[in-house]
C-alpha cells in the first residue's frame, strides 16, 4: 500500500470510528470485519476469475468501500432504511473528494459499491468491488457472528426473541420487527442464494447451516417443532 493510500485509509478509519452506530450489530468492529472479508473475497475472486493477484489499487478501493458502507447510521426500523445505502454513498463521495482520493476514477467505483450493497435496496452490484462488498456484508449476517448481531439488533428495536404462543408462525405472518427468530426466515436463511462470488457463497452456506442448527436446538428446547421440517 502506498504511503498516501495508507494515510487516507487511516483517516477514513478514524472518521468512521467516531460515528455512533445505529445498533450494537453495526458498530465499528462490524465495519472492520467487513473490510477484512471484502479484501479476502477480492483476492480470491481475482485469482479465480483472472488468474492473477489483486492489484493494490483494487484492494484499496474495496477496503475504502467497506469502511464507508455504514457511514450514515440508520436504524433497521427507520423509515429511511431503504435509503441508507444511498445516504452512505453520498457521504462517502463527499469524504473521498475532500481527501482527494487517487486515482480519482475509483471514487465512483467505491461509491457505486456502497450504493448497491444493501439487502433492503434490492440492488445488484455493477462491479467486482461491489460484489465483494455485498458478499462480505452478507457473510457478517450469518454464522455465530450473525446470530449475535441479529439478537443485538432485535433487542435494539424492542423485539421479543420469539412469539411464545406461535414461535414458528404457523398461524400468523412472519414479523421480524416483533420477533427476532422470524428474521431467520424473512432474510438470513435466504442469503446464500444471493451471493455473487464463488468463495463467499461456499462460506455463506456453511454459516447458514450453523443458524439452521441453532434453530433446531431452539425447537428442541421449546418442544415446538418447526412446520417447515414436516
Amino acid at each position: 500500500m502506498s504511503r498516501e493510500a495508507d494515510l487516507l485509509l487511516q483517516e477514513l478509519r478514524d472518521r468512521v470510528s467516531r460515528i455512533p452506530p445505529a445498533d450494537a450489530g453495526h458498530d465499528f468492529h462490524h465495519v472492520l470485519r467487513v473490510a477484512g472479508l471484502a479484501e479476502r473475497i477480492l483476492r480470491a475472486e481475482c485469482l479465480r476469475e483472472d488468474g492473477r493477484e489483486a492489484s493494490q489499487e483494487e484492494i484499496d478501493a474495496v477496503v475504502a468501500a467497506a469502511l464507508l458502507h455504514d457511514c450514515v447510521p440508520v436504524a433497521k426500523n427507520s423509515p429511511l432504511r431503504k435509503e441508507s445505502a444511498r445516504l452512505c454513498a453520498e457521504k462517502a463521495e463527499e469524504w473521498l473528494n475532500e481527501l482527494k482520493w487517487r486515482p480519482e476514477n475509483r471514487i465512483s467505483e467505491i461509491t457505486g459499491a456502497i450504493h448497491d450493497h444493501s439487502y433492503s435496496s434490492g440492488r445488484v452490484p455493477r462491479t467486482r468491488v461491489g460484489r465483494c462488498l455485498q458478499d462480505a456484508d452478507r457473510l457478517e449476517a450469518l454464522g455465530a457472528l450473525g446470530l449475535f448481531r441479529t439478537i443485538a439488533t432485535g433487542v435494539s428495536m424492542g423485539a421479543l426473541l420469539f412469539d411464545p404462543e406461535d414461535p414458528w408462525a404457523e398461524n400468523r405472518e412472519l414479523d421480524d420487527r416483533k420477533y427476532t427468530i422470524d428474521h431467520f426466515y424473512t432474510k438470513l436463511l435466504k442469503l446464500p442464494a444471493t451471493f455473487r462470488t464463488e468463495s463467499a457463497r461456499r462460506e455463506a452456506e456453511g454459516r447458514a447451516k450453523f443458524l439452521e442448527q441453532f434453530a433446531s436446538q431452539l425447537r428442541q428446547e421449546l418442544l415446538s417443532p418447526d412446520p417447515r421440517d414436516r
